[in-house]
């Protein structure tokens, strides 16, 4: 298997591996709902050096789940999906903030990130200044608002689900002699 075909086989396995690691949560299931809800929204943020480093105190304060949002977080932003989570933020953060910025200028401090690294992407994208930042956070608002909240709902259902099934093997494990799947 040459070096593709294996990066290709690792990336279509990426879903599965978030699914098995949300379900094994464990918690009440509207603090791990509120949690990955929140961290749809950080996610979506385009604060791709700091994310992590923000997330962490957010959750603490906003009293929901660090680990399912630090997954959902990863999940949303990721290599895979930096650069078209920021040129969307971008595209709708200049329908609303036109003309601060222009993607030429965002899509350099990305190649920055993505070649040297952490801390010349943080100067990279200090230069671009408060206008840059501004649009895309705006954008990524815009975008992470409803998809927050879309996933709150269905995370909550999720996440009840997984906490029934629990509790119905719970209850088979007390009756002798049956044995369960």
């Amino acid at each position: 298997m040459n070096g593709i075909e294996n990066l290709l086989r690792k990336v279509s396995r990426l879903p599965r591996y978030y699914f098995l690691r949300i379900k094994r949560l464990k918690g009440d299931p509207e603090y791990l709902a509120r949690g990955f809800a929140f961290g749809i929204f950080m996610g979506i943020l385009p604060l791709a050096p700091v994310q992590t480093i923000i997330l962490v105190p957010l959750t603490i304060l906003f009293r929901v789940s660090t680990l399912a949002a630090f997954i959902a977080g990863i999940m949303v932003s990721n290599p895979l999906t930096f650069i078209p989570q920021y040129y969307f933020s971008w595209k709708i953060g200049d329908a609303v903030l036109p003309g601060w910025v222009t993607w030429a200028q965002i899509e350099n401090a990305l190649h920055v990130i993505a070649e040297r690294g952490l801390l010349d992407g943080l100067a990279a994208l200090s230069q671009l200044g408060f206008k840059a930042i501004a649009v895309i956070e705006t954008g990524g608002a815009i975008i992470g608002i409803p998809a927050g909240i879309i996933s709150y709902f269905f995370a909550r259902r999720f996440f009840l689900a997984v906490s029934e099934r629990r509790l119905k093997k719970r209850r088979l494990d007390f009756i002798p002699g049956f044995k369960h799947d």
